[in-house]
């Protein structure tokens, strides 16, 4: 008896004949009995009687499309028992068309066991987690290296395999969809990762960090590109899988961060667009906070008292207590050491609840400037 027969007779090995319309027509006498039939009783049925929809599907399209070489790849086929139990096999075989009358596909199959129910088992937390990842509102990203990165050179040569090598997205659920921007109908995964994610300065910077970190960072900032090509600035959380000195994945989350960077450079254009406005008054002011340290002054408070004496104007300001919205003089040293007598004037201005920052005002007194009851706010 060759080693096929052996195998076959004790049910671990079974053969399997399709035509080229689907039918039916040998399965060997164990898968029978495995699968609760009789010859007869599948002789000329379609293929769907024994297979898994996705099962089913897979042969169809090898049965409209057959290989060149007439060989079949590995496939994973699953069967369904008359008790609608599935019978997990792993098959290989023959689609045989070119010196026959007829297409007639040839499998052999290998029951899984103990296997087909740990990959039963795997499918299903992939599954779950999968569900899980695609749902959520933060959005999720992988990028997988088709050519692994050698992390054990320099900083500059992983930056450069990081962004040359051949690399894809393994996964990007809805959420990232929704950050870059993609038109309905556009599979992420499928395109090109530098189109959303460009080598530029900012985005080596990322990569440089990542380097120094061992590729486990949390609010990394990078610069990608939406759908439409403008800038998106996203903070990543970034892990990554390294084996024998070579990067295979990394994946993390992102949040984008574009609008409160705008807000920020708004703010930002703000405070210069009023520093501005306060350089150009004529008297000195200063800012107290309520801590009765210096916190801000104008060109005006440099000229006459010099960059070093804002703690020691605050200090003596904070220390007379002078009531709010009223000038007082007050002698202070100026900028040559020498001791002005200066009009003041304080403002308490509401930061925060029960937080009060001091704004000051001081005009030297001049000869021939008015007094103090002829001077207005």
């Amino acid at each position: 008896m060759d080693s096929f027969s052996c195998f076959a007779d004790r049910g671990l090995m079974h053969a399997c004949c399709i035509e080229g319309d689907g039918r039916l027509v040998e399965l060997s006498e164990p898968l029978c009995n495995e699968l609760g039939y009789t010859a007869a009783d599948i002789q000329g049925c379609e293929l769907e009687l024994l297979f898994t929809a996705d099962s089913a599907r897979l042969l169809r399209r090898l049965l409209a499309s057959p290989p060149a070489d007439e060989k079949l790849p590995s496939l994973e086929l699953t069967l369904l028992r008359q008790s609608e139990n599935l019978y997990p096999t792993l098959g290989c075989g023959l689609l045989e068309w070119r010196n026959v009358a007829k297409p007639r596909l040839r499998l052999v199959l290998m029951p899984l066991g103990a296997l087909g129910h740990k990959l039963g088992e795997a499918k299903s937390a992939n599954e779950v987690m999968s569900q899980m990842l695609h749902s959520a509102k933060v959005a999720f990203w992988c990028i997988e290296f088709a050519e692994p990165v050698d992390v054990t050179l320099s900083a500059d040569e992983v930056v450069r395999q990081v962004f040359e090598n051949r690399s894809y997205w393994r996964m990007c659920n809805r959420a990232m969809t929704e950050v870059y921007e993609m038109p309905a109908g556009v599979d992420f995964s499928q395109q090109p990762v530098r189109l959303y994610w460009p080598r530029s300065p900012a985005n080596e910077e990322f990569v440089r960090r990542l380097v120094e970190t061992d590729f486990c960072v949390d609010g990394a900032l990078s610069v990608d590109r939406r759908h439409d090509g403008s800038p998106a600035y996203v903070e990543n959380d970034v892990r990554a899988a390294i084996h024998n000195g070579r990067l295979l994945r990394m994946w993390g989350s992102i949040r984008d961060v574009s609008r409160e960077l705008r807000m920020q450079h708004d703010a930002e254009q703000r405070i210069e667009s009023l520093r501005r406005v306060f350089d150009a008054v004529p008297d000195a002011v200063l800012v107290i906070d309520d801590h009765a340290q210096p916190q801000w002054r104008n060109m005006a408070f440099e000229g006459a008292f010099g960059i070093t004496q804002g703690a020691s104007v605050a200090a003596q300001v904070v220390a007379r207590a002078l009531p709010e919205r009223t000038w007082h003089e007050l002698r202070l040293p100026n900028i040559s050491g020498q001791g002005t007598t200066y009009n003041v004037r304080c403002s308490n201005v509401l930061m925060a609840e029960g937080v009060a920052w001091r704004v000051v005002v001081l005009r030297a007194c001049e000869h021939g400037r008015p007094s103090l009851n002829e001077m207005h706010p």
